[in-house]
């Protein structure tokens, strides 16, 4: 084989044992686990990315634009419990919203506010049930005003309030 094809061989390789260590990890019970996972989850993120660009050989102006999808999304998931408009992430990102719009639609990714509604709905349906907070200390943690907002927010997008949602997947 290719040096080429080896590497693929051996990143792929490691793509496995990442997604082992992910199971392992999983099972274990401790106070670190969320933790650990979030980084054999981000390696397994950043291994599919080095594997995506050899595989498919991509232009700098593609690579560029692919890695601006990647670190918006990664700043929705370490900002989504403070910052909820997309103004703030694409200043962050030194583009306009129009732009970043745009390349999210090109790669036929949700609308940028669509991504940051999502990680606050994954995070919240997290903490509804494996959590023993209530939806007033669930609302605060992801930066809601009130406990109102936060209940209308996560009954159009879960379609259940969160007690009912809590009491229907719990079980």
């Amino acid at each position: 084989p290719t040096r080429r094809s080896s590497d693929l061989d051996t990143q792929s390789a490691d793509l496995r044992k990442i997604a082992d260590e992910l199971k392992a990890e999983y099972a274990i019970n401790d106070p670190f686990k969320e933790e650990m996972l979030r980084v054999h989850l981000k390696r397994f993120i950043i291994t599919c990315t080095r594997l995506a660009k050899e595989k498919y050989e991509l232009d700098e102006h593609t690579e560029r634009t692919f890695n601006l999808v990647r670190q918006y999304f990664m700043l929705v998931d370490t900002h989504f419990k403070e910052k909820k408009q997309v103004q703030e992430y694409a200043d962050m990102l030194n583009k306009s919203p129009k732009t970043l719009a745009n390349i999210l639609s090109a790669y036929q990714q949700p609308s940028a506010i669509r991504i940051i509604h999502n990680r606050i709905q994954a995070e919240a349906r997290r903490l509804l049930l494996y959590t023993a907070k209530s939806s007033k200390e669930i609302a605060l943690m992801l930066g809601f005003e009130d406990q109102a907002a936060f209940s209308r927010f996560f009954k159009n997008a879960a379609g259940l309030s969160a007690t009912e949602y809590r009491h229907q997947y719990k079980k």
